[in-house]
């Protein structure tokens, strides 16, 4: 028994105290994450294979399509009231699709075949979910304006322009009119 602890010594003054600190660490680090430390909580695992770079799920904080266009839908009325010469105004907005949320890959490029996994993370539960790197919000896809200077070519025009850049879609799927209870 005496040797080995002299063999052990001996090893420990050859591979000196930082080499030994460095050690110590790395142990506890490993202990600590084996035993469900909560600073280590998320653990990244992989799951199997997926052809698609996103996930779309629905959950209790994500604002559901229909509030979202609401919103979308009523900020617009509300900065195009302040227009002078629209009037009073309404507005419907179409949307192309619902929220998007972007998972991270892990590619696997080894010779011939490339392999792409999603990452998963769990949490406290040992529930798994994707890592989601980005969220997407619903793009609008067209939009109808109907307002009581909807004839003016000057207020269709400016309304046009202001409906592109903030939503980023064509002036040929923007739709301005006259409203039938606008005065003649």
């Amino acid at each position: 028994m005496d040797g080995k602890i002299t063999e052990i010594k001996k090893w420990i003054q050859k591979a000196g105290p930082l080499k030994m600190g460095m050690i110590a660490v790395c142990g506890v680090m490993l202990m600590l994450i084996s035993c469900g430390n909560p600073f280590f909580s998320e653990k990244e695992e992989r799951s199997g294979e997926r052809d698609t770079d996103s996930v779309q799920t629905e959950t209790k904080e994500d604002v559901s399509l229909d509030e979202y266009r609401e919103k979308m839908t009523q900020e617009l009325v509300e900065i195009l009231r302040q227009v002078d010469g629209v009037g009073d105004v309404q507005v419907m907005l179409t949307l192309k699709a619902s929220n998007e949320k972007v998972t991270l890959k892990d590619r696997d490029d080894k010779g011939e075949t490339n392999r792409e996994q999603t990452v998963l993370i769990e949490d406290s539960q040992r529930n798994t979910s994707p890592y989601i790197i980005q969220e997407k919000e619903p793009e609008p896809e067209g939009v109808v304006v109907v307002c009581e200077g909807g004839e003016n070519v000057t207020v269709k025009r400016e309304i046009t322009e202001a409906v592109s850049a903030l939503f980023q879609i064509e002036s040929h799927k923007i739709k301005v009119m006259k409203s039938k209870e606008a005065k003649e």
